[in-house]
């Protein structure tokens, strides 16, 4: 007598399963993939700004001045002051900078928000995709308001763009997005194994339905987001960072800036050498370029935390630089131009012992095929 209700109340229990999965997630039908580091010149940014964040503002300032006319810059920040105070430190620049009110506490740093989601067909919609909650948001009053971020700048520019949030927790810098592949840090496996998915394989399958690329897990990576110590490159190459090139270059006088000095023990080597295999193992070339972690902390001075972008169809990398680094400066900008890239240097001295540069600031809503 009883095996009906039993049945059907299981029968509810997944349908009711199925429709939370349903709205939390993007359909697979209505949301492409995630969007690449590459491919076509920039059309759209979203930044971040708010009072006591002035160290962005040599960073924006400099890669702004470099964006062409028709590129449009949805700078989110707080309120009419915030906004003002950063357009008078910005000064001329030939790109269109615009605002979004969001009307809350937040923090500058914009590249973990959210993910871009390209739309499924052409002209359709572009979907933020973001985490289901921010790293300490229950205590760091500015990491909950950046939780809603994605849904703000969704409401300013719908309805070409919508938000939804992922089941998973996440930084959009924990993703690094090329071709069929997307490169995932240690830390999703972390924040979401027993917590969102009971398992590795649930896991790989969850990213795969959010963000339909195929996930490569990066085990043994530095503990720091994919953007620290790797970058795609286009026709399947890949820059990794290599602290042994690092310590060959480094100026004595910055190492005092690093947080317990240069961390250039086997240990970190062995994870920088593991994303380089990974790579490999997965059909990159691999190019290798000097990078100096800190060895206490997230402190990286690294080249791969670049923009890319393209004018007039040829390569751009917007890569930053460090005041008494030249020799490892310019070591690191014939890397790039050895690849074909026209490289614009932008000095992120004032940001790099935050623990981000300058692909940490920058979050790239549309590129334009073909460069401009």
């Amino acid at each position: 007598m009883r095996r009906g209700p039993t049945f059907w109340g299981a029968a509810v229990g997944v349908l009711a399963a199925l429709l939370l999965i349903i709205t939390l997630r993007p359909h697979p039908l209505t949301t492409g993939p995630m969007l690449g580091e590459q491919g076509g010149a920039i059309g759209t940014l979203v930044l971040q700004y708010t009072h006591g964040a002035e160290f962005v503002w040599p960073v924006y300032r400099q890669f702004l001045v470099q964006q062409a006319a028709g590129v449009t810059v949805y700078v989110a920040c707080p309120d009419e002051a915030d906004f003002d105070e950063l357009r008078a430190a910005l000064g001329p620049v030939p790109c269109v900078i615009k605002p979004i009110y969001t009307r809350h506490v937040m923090t500058a740093w914009a590249r973990d928000r959210w993910v871009q989601l390209l739309p499924a067909t052409p002209g359709a919609v572009i979907t933020l995709l973001a985490p289901q909650g921010e790293l300490q948001q229950e205590i760091w009053p500015q990491r909950a308001g950046d939780s809603h971020v994605a849904q703000d700048v969704a409401t300013a520019l719908a309805p070409a763009v919508s938000a939804r949030r992922s089941t998973l927790y996440f930084d959009g810098g924990d993703f690094l997005c090329d071709g069929p592949w997307v490169f995932v840090t240690p830390a999703v496996l972390q924040r979401n194994l027993q917590h969102t998915v009971r398992t590795r394989e649930e896991l790989i399958q969850a990213i795969q339905f959010d963000l339909h690329r195929q996930p490569v897990l990066l085990d043994d990576a530095p503990d720091h987001h994919a953007g620290m110590y790797m970058m795609a490159a286009g026709t399947e190459r890949m820059v990794v960072g290599d602290p042994s090139l690092g310590a060959k270059l480094l100026a004595p006088a910055s190492a005092d800036g690093l947080d317990g000095g240069p961390d250039f023990t086997s240990a970190m080597q062995r994870r920088f050498d593991s994303v380089a295999k990974l790579a490999a193992d997965h059909g990159y070339h691999v190019y290798r370029i000097p990078t100096v972690p800190a060895l206490h902390g997230k402190m990286y001075l690294t080249y791969v935390n670049v923009i890319l972008d393209e004018r007039a169809g040829k390569p751009v990398v917007y890569m930053p630089i460090y005041e008494g680094q030249e020799k490892m400066n310019a070591a690191a900008q014939g890397v790039w131009e050895a690849l074909g890239y026209t490289v614009r240097p932008i000095d992120c001295t004032s940001e790099w012992q935050r623990g981000g540069t300058l692909h940490c600031l920058v979050n790239v809503l549309q590129r334009r095929t073909g460069g401009v």
